[in-house]
């Protein structure tokens, strides 16, 4: 069995800014072992949390100074923790990984520095960086992962945040850009993306926003999808539910959380219970569709945001393109960033998978890209011309059962109520990074866009003006 032969429609989701770890750290804890590994032959046990991972207390301990080491907790205390939110650019994700001493071959202090980069935020508890949830804290996701397969060598295509990662994801490649940028301008990010791949060679694609205001992410940041021409693939969640009940999903869909108004992407310190209840509806949808047994479901993160994680990234990774060689700050796009969580669904995987790669390069979001060009039959010609996508392994051998199952794991839903963060709050980055690559778009001056942007309700205010944009 194959995936080219099983799958009628491929559905990404991907959330916002948390690692494996602090996730699904603890889902195969306490003895208990996943039932099969992908690929046969490696290690048998799930690569989560265990007892004696700790980092130190401050950054004393990086000259010899007095600090204590504090121990990964494997629950968290609140739904919405981290608060504040964990740092996530490319300079503090290089001391989260390599403390003082910077990126290196062999590091003295590899994955020592999460704590002491956060006590920098001035979090009244810093301690909350070491908090993992709990599989019961977690329970969609967990038990998505536990009925399917996981991932725990599943990086992100980039040491830093948002807009690079997800350019991996859609692109290939950030256009050798390592942060968002100051100010996050798409058109420093204009590449042809799998999007645009799909469109040549006629195979139907949908983007599906569950924003209640802003528009697609994705499609700001990329202005080769501002033609409205395309207009027609871009839809919001309801859409998606009335094309699962219909059978009528695209052959890639890809799904956006809200990151504004009522935000559901995890993005700390959103409430984990809102991207919980996001996925139980798009599990929902797809798992009582017609078409169940056709679809394969990626359940991914774009980036840690800071949360801690114990794996060192490896290096070795395969620079894009020209662009990124070097890219910004002199990075060659030779190093993964940190692990995150990715979950696999399809009735043709077995329960209890934990998969790795079945080749030299690991599991990062290009894999996404490289999954669809074999599943679809993309000459190379056709494809991104992304030599990170060339390297990456597909998802091809998670499908192994030669029919698909019929029982369907019970869910719980989860908790109904959320914790709100208030309107009045200063945004977050994606969300500046929305309001000034809707700027560009919009042919406003981004920068002078982002001195309006005090608060939230500000970011809201500012796509009210322009809700008949909003795709």
């Amino acid at each position: 069995m194959t995936i080219l032969s099983a799958v009628e429609h491929i559905v990404v989701v991907m959330f916002e800014n948390r690692s494996l770890d602090h996730m699904l750290g603890g889902l195969y804890s306490s003895g208990t072992a996943p039932s099969s590994v992908l690929p046969s032959g490696s290690a048998s046990s799930f690569d989560g949390l265990r007892t004696g991972l700790s980092n130190p207390a401050n950054a004393a301990y990086f000259t010899g100074g007095s600090s204590p080491l504090v121990p990964v907790a494997m629950s968290m205390a609140s739904s919405t923790a981290p608060d504040p939110d964990p740092e996530e650019t490319f300079s503090n994700v290089t001391y989260q990984l390599y403390g003082p001493q910077g990126a290196a071959p062999n590091p003295t202090w590899p994955m020592q520095g999460f704590l002491a980069n956060y006590v920098a935020t001035g979090a009244q508890d810093a301690t909350q960086i070491m908090q993992c949830h709990s599989p019961a804290q977690v329970p969609i996701l967990s038990g998505l992962a536990r009925n399917y397969a996981v991932s725990d060598a599943w990086f992100a295509s980039v040491p830093s945040q948002t807009w690079p990662n997800r350019a991996f994801a859609h692109a290939g490649t950030s256009n050798g850009h390592v942060d968002n940028g100051s100010p996050p301008d798409p058109l420093l990010w204009d590449v042809p993306t799998v999007f645009n791949v799909l469109e040549s060679v006629g195979a139907s694609w949908g983007i599906y926003s569950d924003a209640m205001i802003a528009p697609s992410l994705t499609r700001t940041v990329f202005p080769k999808l501002w033609d409205p021409l395309l207009d027609s693939h871009f839809h919001n969640f309801t859409a998606f539910v009335d094309a699962c009940a219909s059978d009528a999903l695209p052959s890639y869909s890809f799904i956006e959380p809200s990151f504004l108004l009522q935000p559901n992407d995890a993005h700390p310190p959103h409430d984990v219970n809102a991207s919980e209840a996001f996925l139980h509806a798009i599990w929902s949808a797809i798992s009582s569709s017609p078409g169940w047994a056709e679809t394969l479901l990626i359940i991914t993160f774009d980036e840690h945001g800071g949360c801690y994680d114990h794996v060192l990234p490896p290096g070795g990774a395969a620079p894009p393109d020209r662009a990124s060689q070097p890219g910004d700050s002199g990075f060659m796009f030779d190093r993964f960033g940190v692990r995150v969580p990715t979950v696999v669904v399809s009735p043709y995987i077995a329960p209890g998978t934990v998969f790795r790669s079945n080749s030299a390069a690991p599991y990062d979001h290009t894999s996404i890209l490289a999954t669809l060009r074999d599943w679809l039959g993309i000459s190379p010609v056709a494809m991104l011309p992304s030599a990170r996508i060339a390297a990456a392994p597909t998802l091809a051998q998670l499908l192994t059962l030669s029919a698909p199952r019929t029982e369907l794991p019970v869910l719980t839903a989860p908790t109904a109520r959320f914790a709100a963060t208030p309107l009045s709050a200063p945004p977050n980055d994606l969300q500046r990074s929305l309001v000034s690559g809707a700027a560009r778009r919009y042919g406003l001056d981004p920068a002078t866009a982002l001195t309006q942007i005090q608060s939230r309700q500000h970011a809201v205010d500012f796509f009210k003006r322009r809700a008949s944009r909003a795709l």
